[in-house]
């Protein structure tokens, strides 16, 4: 429970920061987008890489694990996009509700997390599964909302196949994977001036991406306030994020057999709360980002009660 609250508590403290700075002219919500370019564009990519770079590819990996992990990861992204559109939320706000209910803080929180409930030896299970759940949640999403916008404009006279090769394989965050995986099978090591750039670049994504999100805070409340329509898949979202989704781990880690210590290291990473580059990213595509804010908050909170009790319950 300490190193739950002394991972969480500093998230709190940033984005009540923002909020704070948000009330003034000088960090408006120009700046929240420049804050918003700079993480998305420049920090998480940087701090995906280095996290996935350094991981030790050597021992192997079950192929359990990986299907357990994409299974519970689609499964909840598609209820999430279900539970939004029963509600009648249009296709592209629908998906942004999938994201933000099957991708939570596996970098920032879920690593460090995993290593302190479950021990040094689970850091390569909790590194590759928090890159897997990444890179499907991101790219299940700028699929969908690729399709979605299919003969809108620009994206109507781009061949499918390479609009979709783009804005995939073209996303940074992806870039940064790819970038990192090549680099660990390979077995390169970075010169050290190299790797503290990155490294340096990276340390800005959590940071910058709370204040943002912080100084948007204010804002997403009041435009919610007194309004019933957002609440049905903001709630939904909340719900699977904490509840449904470690639930689902926990039946595909015996469904598939998949072996320790990565099905406890699964069940807690799926059981995460959401992070600030969910904000981030639904608001590069203007896509139900401001909801998105309190997703965050409302999940960060409930988990301080959720994941002890998903702790008790590790297979």
């Amino acid at each position: 429970m300490g190193e739950l609250l002394s991972r969480i508590l500093p998230v709190f403290a940033v984005i009540a920061v923002g909020a704070v700075a948000g009330r003034f002219e000088r960090f408006g919500e120009r700046t929240a987008a420049v804050l918003n370019d700079l993480v998305y564009w420049v920090a998480l990519p940087a701090l995906i890489f280095v996290s996935v770079a350094g991981a030790d590819l050597s021992a192997g990996v079950p192929a359990s694990a990986l299907l357990a992990s994409a299974a519970v990861v689609v499964v909840a992204y598609a209820l999430g996009w279900a539970a939004a559109r029963v509600v009648r939320r249009p296709p592209r706000e629908a998906h942004a509700v999938g994201l933000v209910a099957s991708w939570g803080n596996v970098g920032y929180l879920g690593i460090p997390l995993t290593v302190a409930v479950l021990g040094p030896a689970t850091a390569f299970a909790a590194s590759l599964t928090s890159t897997l759940h990444t890179a499907l949640a991101i790219s299940v999403f700028l699929v969908a909302v690729t399709l979605d916008g299919r003969g809108r404009g620009e994206e109507g006279a781009v061949a499918l196949p390479a609009l979709l090769a783009r804005r995939v394989l073209g996303n940074p965050v992806v870039v940064g994977i790819v970038a990192g995986v090549a680099v660990a099978l390979l077995g390169v090591r970075l010169p050290p001036p190299v790797a503290t750039t990155i490294g340096l670049l990276g340390d800005l994504a959590a940071p910058g991406g709370l204040f943002a999100l912080g100084i948007l805070l204010r804002g997403a409340v009041g435009s919610l306030r007194g309004s019933r329509a957002p609440w049905g898949p903001i709630g939904a979202a909340v719900a699977i994020k904490l509840l449904v989704m470690p639930a689902l781990a926990l039946g595909a880690a015996v469904l598939f057999g998949v072996p320790a210590p990565w099905g406890a290291v699964l069940v807690v990473m799926a059981a995460l709360p959401d992070a600030a580059t969910v904000f981030v990213l639904t608001a590069q595509y203007r896509a139900w980002y401001r909801e998105s804010t309190a997703v965050v908050v409302i999940t960060t909170v409930l988990s301080l009660v959720t994941l002890p009790l998903v702790v008790l319950v590790l297979p």
